[in-house]
Formats: structure tokens, C-alpha cells, sequence
């Protein structure tokens, strides 16, 4: 499963949305495709917003990188902003960090979008 299997299933399970993206997508995509996959559905999928709320989707980037390659889905837990996502390079699988401890284990949060 990766990140964006997550948010599809985390959509369908807790929200009773219905998020799909495509289905036909290597698995695991290069860091370039995988970018540029996940922009082409920004705009079809979700819009940006200031004010996340759960369940609406973060767009992260990768240290180093340029553009957002990694999905996860925002929660909002005892008044501490979290995301609950998955990537290959983390051990033990899916995981809830605080936001604020992205930082440290590599990743930027490039915008918060909230499902069309």
C-alpha cells in the first residue's frame, strides 16, 4: 500500500467518500512521475484551503525535492494537528505524526486540500 492507497481507503472507511485515483499507476512510481501524477489531480480532485479540517488531504514534498510526492489525510487529535500516512522509506508501515514533527523525519507540507 502506498500513501495514496491510504488516502483512498482512509476516505472510504471513516468518510464514505468515494476518492479515486488511478488505478493503473506503477507501483511504486519514480519520484518525477509520482509528482507530477499528483499534481495533475490536484486540481480535479480537491481545492486548497487555509483551515484544514479531518479528513481533508496534505500534500507533502520529500527533503530535497521540488514539488509534493507524498498524500496523507489531516486529523485533528485532543487540539494537536496530526496526518496519518504511509511511505515506503518508513518503518513499520502507516503512521500518525504531528504535523509539526514532519521536519524532522524529512517532509514539507506543501498545502492543505479539501475533497471537491
Amino acid at each position: 500500500m502506498d500513501c495514496a492507497d491510504l488516502v483512498m481507503l482512509v476516505q472510504r472507511e471513516l468518510f464514505g467518500r468515494e476518492v479515486v485515483f488511478a488505478g493503473k499507476r506503477p507501483r511504486p512510481l519514480a519520484h518525477v512521475e509520482q509528482d507530477a501524477a499528483i499534481a495533475a489531480y490536484c486540481a480535479e480532485l480537491a481545492h486548497q484551503v487555509d483551515a484544514p479540517l479531518d479528513g481533508d488531504v496534505l500534500l507533502m514534498r520529500e527533503g530535497g525535492k521540488t514539488m509534493a510526492g507524498h498524500v496523507g489525510t489531516y486529523f485533528f487529535l485532543n487540539h494537536t494537528p496530526y496526518v496519518l500516512h504511509t511511505a515506503a522509506w518508513m518503518q513499520g508501515g502507516s503512521s500518525l505524526h504531528k504535523i509539526k514533527d514532519l521536519a524532522g523525519i524529512g517532509l514539507t507540507v506543501m498545502g492543505y486540500f479539501r475533497w471537491n
